[in-house]
């Protein structure tokens, strides 16, 4: 079945192995290789991708970092905010009691009640942590009362405090915050909430001082930042000056800069914030985050060192930096031998071209020999059995010229003639089947008029050295497509003939088989259809791969090794298999397994030449003036009154101004802007719906009309053929305007 010599991969292998080495097929040769391209695109990736994965995740943790410590700072914030809005909840709760106390009494009442007056205010402030001492003064500021001692020192004065003069000064009952001061008693750091006393009518009695220790909110703040390294927490009077701070400020300042960021926000009397800048206290750039206390002129504040912010941001920049170099400068070391080793490579393959192109162009010159040898054959083929026709019809048309005048009949001319069209037809078809332009549809196919026609045009087409018999079962029917089926019997063939250069034996048979063991029994009988051959046989390992696309084991330029892959795609979608067995020098066989049919085949209609079965309307438009004139003829033998047109565009002007037909054959392909199909649906839609025949010989055409849902006639086609076509058509229209006349 096929030929044995070696296989394009081995003929392959011959071209390359007389090439010089490194020789690379033209393609491309002369043009910048697309692996170089794609090496040096790789090269920039491997050097450009990480820089940007570095800066996209450097920029990303960055922002991350920042706002993961602005968040911290606002949390410290809030935390040392709260401890010291629950102190001045302390200092109110007290100096209320004392007021309740000492709200009825002057100051030379007070005096003597010093020791009572120290017993509660020791008894208030026992416990309290935050809290050094609580005072109370007398207009001239001298000591009243005091929890530290039952009698307080004579000789202690504070008239000249800022915080006594503010309270003589000032009508206001709120607070009033000291800057740290150092105790005139034991030296103490402390800071005063201090508040105006005074009598109903609005006169100066004194104050009431709450004393704290500045170390308590040192100790705070360092218990909340000490495992922070760069942050800080700080208690500022709201003109800048500082009375806590953890750490301690490394200068020793007290009071912020007027330029200091935080100074600026807590000027606006800014609840609650952050901002940033260079802090007055250490010059290092800083985060802050401040909120203040109550209605106080007080603020919590938290900062944090953009360094110390940084640091673990830094740390790991670097390990990723340090991680991610070395891979991207060894990938692109490995580009860069990469490159050079193709750019070598690239130019020895130049170098080889010009004699690897001198080869291909003789190779494609010998290609070309061989097509054009096989079209020159397949031509002389069709020409020799299309001649054969054409001598039968013009002979048979000279003697019915002759008999026509001798008056003699001549139904024994016209007989020839009509078998020569149906040959011309059949053979038509099976050029089209050849070249797959055949519409596809499955229909029954009887199997022993089918076999016997291909095998009458393989014995005509292989030549005088090959014998092509065949050997059916009657009553064989299979449900595939015909075009398909005689395709891959074609292959088969051909494949054979080629497998036998020096002649030999073909034999199609067919006949009725079980089905396969895995296949399923309850749909009948298979039938088997073999092609075997007299050829050289195949070797085993070639047999394993004669089914793959575009393996041959022909010569270089004989095929394309898609043949059994045509036959084997043919066989499974019809619902079957192939089966191939070969031995060298012992010939092929390849069957087709195909579950049978047990539909009756589809026929052809014949018969005789209908007499006066048309009695009707009809419009041809035919633009061919001699078919024109023969169906015509044929039509008004049948009994029809013919109006003839040659373009769909005057059809359709004739039916617009009146013209009455009971039905329309038209041509498919016809001059004009609207063809075949165009007049159909045009005619199909209009009021009035008039029945619509198509014909035309253009395959591509018959099937778009089919798709479209009308009516097609192939060209050739019988009179007996058209003329049923046409009564269907009128009939069917019949029927639907019965069943609309009977609806409600």
């Amino acid at each position: 079945m096929l030929q044995h010599p070696p296989t394009d991969r081995e003929n392959r292998s011959h071209v390359q192995a007389a090439l010089p080495q490194g020789a690379m097929p033209p393609n491309g040769l002369g043009s910048r290789p697309r692996a170089l391209t794609g090496l040096q695109l790789a090269l920039a990736a491997s050097l450009v991708a990480p820089l940007l994965l570095l800066a996209y995740v450097g920029w990303t943790s960055y922002g991350n970092a920042v706002d993961t410590a602005r968040n911290k700072l606002v949390r410290l914030s809030q935390v040392a905010q709260e401890q010291a809005q629950r102190i001045v909840e302390t200092n109110e709760v007290i100096s209320r009691a004392i007021g309740a106390r000492i709200s009825d009494s002057g100051n030379d009442e007070l005096h003597p009640q010093r020791e009572q007056l120290h017993a509660l205010l020791q008894l208030w402030t026992d416990g309290l942590r935050q809290l050094q001492s609580v005072w109370i003064w007398d207009a001239a500021g001298r000591p009243i009362a005091t929890n530290l001692r039952p009698q307080p020192p004579a000789s202690l004065d504070v008239s000249d405090r800022d915080y006594f003069r503010w309270a003589r000064g000032s009508d206001a009952a709120s607070w009033y915050i000291t800057e740290p001061l150092r105790s005139r008693t034991t030296g103490e750091l402390f800071f005063d909430f201090v508040r105006r006393r005074q009598a109903e009518d609005g006169s100066f009695l004194g104050a009431v001082s709450v004393s704290l220790s500045p170390l308590y909110f040192d100790e705070f703040f360092r218990e909340q930042v000490a495992q922070e390294p760069g942050f800080s927490l700080s208690l500022v009077r709201a003109d800048g000056t500082l009375i806590s701070r953890y750490p301690p400020a490394p200068t020793g300042a007290t009071r912020l800069s007027p330029d200091s960021p935080l100074l600026a926000a807590m000027s606006a009397r800014s609840p609650a914030g952050q901002t940033e800048g260079v802090s007055s206290i250490d010059d290092r750039h800083r985060y802050v985050a401040y909120r203040r206390i109550g209605e106080l002129p007080l603020y919590a504040a938290s900062t944090a060192s953009r360094s110390a912010v940084l640091r673990p941001w830094r740390d790991s920049m670097l390990l990723l930096v340090a991680f991610t170099l070395p891979l991207s400068l060894g990938l692109a070391a490995l580009c860069g031998f990469a490159i050079r080793r193709v750019r070598s490579e690239h130019a020895i393959a130049l170098a080889h071209q010009e004699q690897y192109e001198h080869r291909a162009k003789a190779e494609e010159a010998l290609r070309q020999a061989q097509k054009m040898e096989a079209l020159g054959r397949l031509t002389g083929g069709v020409a020799h059995d299309f001649n054969n026709v054409l001598m039968v019809v013009q002979s048979s048309a000279a003697l019915a010229r002759q008999l026509e005048v001798r008056g003699e009949p001549v139904a024994k001319a016209l007989a020839p003639i009509e078998r020569a069209v149906a040959n011309g037809a059949q053979l038509t078809r099976q050029l089209l089947a050849v070249a797959r332009r055949q519409p596809l549809h499955v229909r029954t196919v009887e199997l022993t008029p089918a076999i016997a026609a291909l095998a009458q045009l393989m014995s005509s087409t292989l030549g005088r050295s090959i014998m092509v018999t065949h050997e059916v079962q009657p009553l064989l029917n299979i449900t595939v497509n015909q075009a398909e089926l005689e395709l891959a019997l074609m292959n088969l063939c051909i494949n054979a003939k080629d497998a036998m250069p020096d002649g030999g034996r073909i034999h199609i048979a067919a006949r009725e088989s079980p089905p396969p063991a895995d296949a399923d029994t309850a749909g009948g009988p298979w039938c088997r259809l073999t092609v075997t051959d007299t050829g050289q046989g195949m070797a085993p390992e070639v047999l394993a791969r004669v089914t793959e696309p575009f393996f041959t084991t022909k010569p270089l330029g004989k095929g394309t090794g898609l043949g059994l892959s045509q036959v084997q795609s043919f066989a499974v979608q019809a619902g079957g298999r192939m089966e191939i067995s070969s031995e060298p020098h012992h010939g092929t066989q390849v069957a087709l397994l195909l579950p049978c049919s047990v539909a009756d085949p589809v026929t052809e209609p014949s018969g005789s030449l209908p007499g006066s079965e048309l009695d009707a309307a009809v419009l041809l438009v035919e633009d061919n003036p001699d078919i024109a004139a023969a169906v015509g003829a044929i039509l008004q033998n049948a009994g029809a009154q013919v109006t003839l047109h040659d373009s769909a565009d005057s059809a359709l002007h004739a039916l617009s101004r009146g013209l009455r037909v009971d039905v329309v054959l038209s041509d498919v392909s016809l001059p004009g802007e609207r063809s075949g199909i165009d007049l159909a649906r045009h005619v199909s839609a209009g009021p009035e719906v008039i029945p619509v025949v198509l014909m035309t010989g253009f395959t591509e055409r018959l099937q778009e009309a089919t798709d479209c849902g009308f009516q097609v006639v192939a060209k050739p086609a019988k009179a007996e053929v058209l003329i049923d076509a046409l009564v269907q058509a009128i009939g069917s229209r019949a029927l639907r305007s019965r069943d609309m006349a009977g609806r409600p």
